[in-house]
């Protein structure tokens, strides 16, 4: 009785063995089948971003050179010589208009004075405050758009064409800034009212602004350097401001923006809490990452060059996507979390292009996109306020306003409904 007591209690010892060495086996396919599974989803991904950034920088034409990447840019813009009249790097196919043209952006764009940083954003305070003093009475919400528009458009008129905030008007502003954004829509589409009337005004309110400047060249015009410095950036900021002063986002990223807010531009001060300054930076880089000024990059592909395929065409890099794909950032790849950029894997470096990629990335990649945008949001916050500080944000669209986590629109005239209410901390929702 005993030895058929030991047998069984044997028998039961090895079938709880058996059983523990199978699960852990089943449990270590499992988790090397969805490591494989998910590192073969990155593969696939990192193909994917590879096609688009050869796009970005002009390596899908095989061996090329300098008139042939500038012909291949310059042909899907072409809409912009013809309703704005300029002549820069984006539009030329002249390499010697593009040189200069790069060789005068980066001349004001690459510094690393402290002072200059620290004054650029007292700038931005006085800016701020010369539009919004005079909207505080309103009964009625006042649209973002109009309060962010003329601020970058002030704010970068400051470093390329050294003009100080008391010397503009701000009516000559809001019409510049709104014939910019309506001649910019219009451009785009395949049956255009007639412009001329747009075009008129805004040459006009430009001489206003920067009479200085006028007469001059077509590859001298300000529009030249307003329309890359200013238009593509102006939406980054709001958006930028929104995400992370108004929109939901995780605990970490809420406390960052906090001390962010409260220290600027302390940490523009070379060595003065350079970790705080990354932090801050992180936040501009994050809200390239959503919102890319550029969604899709078009380049042409000529006839006879090696990937023509018979004729001349154009092709996209959807950078939008490549910055929201799940496979490279993860499943909260359309959260606002600025702490991502603590640690890019090489996926992401490689999807990351908010400036574009190779020689012809734009200047402003190196500091000045993510030093200009977070200066430009924490003047927003400081002086127009956030949710913290009670001011309330309207969208005027009802998915957008009761989700706080939805990603939002970022079309030009996506963001045309959004307001606040100025003289009070109580905004309908």
């Amino acid at each position: 009785m005993d030895g058929l007591k030991g047998s069984i209690l044997v028998t039961v010892i090895l079938g709880v063995i058996i059983t523990a060495l199978i699960r852990k086996f089943i449990a270590s396919f499992v988790k090397n089948y969805h490591l494989k599974k998910q590192k073969l989803l990155v593969l696939k991904a990192r193909q994917d971003v590879q096609r688009h950034r050869a796009i970005v920088d002009f390596s899908f034409l095989g061996p090329n050179n300098l008139s042939d990447r500038l012909a291949s840019r310059a042909t899907p813009n072409g809409r912009l010589p013809e309703v704005f009249d300029i002549q820069n790097s984006f539009t030329t196919i002249s390499p010697s208009i593009y040189t200069q043209s790069v060789t005068t952006a980066r001349s004001v764009i690459q510094t690393t004075d402290a002072n200059k940083w620290i004054n650029l954003f007292h700038v931005a305070e006085t800016v701020l405050g010369k539009i919004v003093n005079p909207l505080g009475e309103l009964e009625t919400p006042v649209r973002l758009a109009t309060i962010v528009r003329p601020l970058v458009f002030i704010v970068m008129l400051h470093p390329f064409f050294s003009v100080e905030p008391t010397q503009i008007e701000l009516g000559d502003v809001g019409e510049a800034t709104e014939m910019i954004n309506l001649l910019w829509v219009e451009s785009k589409k395949t049956l255009r009212t007639d412009l001329h009337e747009y075009q008129e005004r805004l040459q006009a309110a430009l001489r206003r602004i920067l009479p200085h400047c006028f007469p001059c060249l077509r590859e001298e015009h300000p529009l030249n350097i307003i329309i890359p410095a200013y238009e593509t950036m102006w939406r980054v900021v709001l958006l930028t401001y929104v995400s992370a002063g108004f929109r939901a986002t995780d605990q970490e990223t809420a406390d960052q923006f906090r001390q962010v807010v409260k220290d600027c531009p302390r940490y523009f001060n070379n060595g003065i809490d350079g970790d705080l300054l990354e932090v801050a930076l992180n936040f501009a880089k994050e809200g390239l990452r959503l919102y890319p000024p550029t969604k899709r990059i078009r380049r042409a592909v000529p006839s006879g060059t090696l990937n023509a395929q018979g004729g001349s065409h154009v092709v996209a890099a959807d950078v939008e996507k490549c910055h929201r794909d799940t496979r490279i950032w993860g499943h909260d790849a359309k959260a606002f979390r600025p702490s991502r950029f603590r640690e890019l894997t090489d996926a992401m470096k490689e999807a990351y292009m908010p400036f574009g990629a190779g020689r012809h990335q734009c200047p402003t990649a190196s500091k000045f996109g993510y030093r200009a945008i977070i200066t430009l949001v924490v003047a927003l916050a400081k002086g127009l306020g956030t949710r913290d500080s009670g001011l309330r944000v309207r969208f005027n669209n009802a998915k957008l306003d009761e989700d706080l986590g939805e990603v939002l629109p970022s079309g030009r005239m996506d963001t045309e409904d959004w307001v606040c209410q100025l003289n009070s901390t109580e905004v309908s929702s």
